[in-house]
């Protein structure tokens, strides 16, 4: 949960008893996330759209969940304390939540391939982030994932953004056996299994 609310979660307080942590993205990933959201604060959250940018949200008004990610989102040291502790399974659904909420499936189509190559690419214009992801990789699943960097242009890109890239087939592969995901489709499951094999 905390994963997918650093990547595409907000905070918004409203008045004294109001403490809403606010998730978006598609259809997909907020079912999955309201399922988790649920067993977080013992209570049914539900995914709901935004009809006029149909955009959907899971929204939880929880104190606790509030405050911890208020804490974690600004205080890094005790963001990769609370990682470091929580164990390896902890850790790689920190990196799942993470990866559905900022992660992306790349087809590289190339004319000198008969089949296209699968990058995994990580974005996100806070570098301490994405380095807790890509230590979590390196010491969990001994997946080496490199940066790149694309520079602020403004007024789209008022910030610069880092990319974390997965290209290595075992890696690729070592990462979809121990981390699921909902950036993988039908169309993209293809497409991996034919250049894993």
């Amino acid at each position: 949960m905390l994963g997918a609310l650093l990547g595409d979660g907000c905070l918004y307080r409203w008045k004294i008893t109001n403490n809403y942590t606010i998730l978006a993205g598609d259809n997909k990933f907020t079912t999955k996330y309201a399922a988790r959201l649920s067993l977080c604060i013992s209570r049914k959250a539900k995914p709901y759209i935004n009809r006029s940018n149909n955009i959907w949200f899971v929204r939880a008004n929880n104190y606790a969940l509030y405050s911890l990610f208020e804490r974690a989102r600004n205080d890094i040291h005790y963001l990769q304390n609370m990682v470091q502790e929580a164990g390896d399974v902890s850790s790689l659904l920190f990196v799942e939540g993470f990866f559905d909420a900022e992660g992306c499936v790349k087809i590289i189509k190339e004319k000198v391939r008969i089949t296209p190559k699968i990058c995994l690419d990580i974005t996100n214009t806070n570098y301490e982030f994405l380095e807790i992801v890509r230590k979590i990789l390196e010491e969990k699943l001994n997946i080496v994932a490199r940066y790149s960097i694309q520079k602020a242009s403004p007024p789209k890109n008022r910030r610069v953004a880092y990319h974390l890239r997965i290209y290595k087939k075992e890696y690729v592969k070592r990462f979809f056996e121990n981390i699921s995901t909902t950036k993988l489709g039908e169309e993209k499951t293809v497409l991996l299994n034919n250049w894993l094999r």
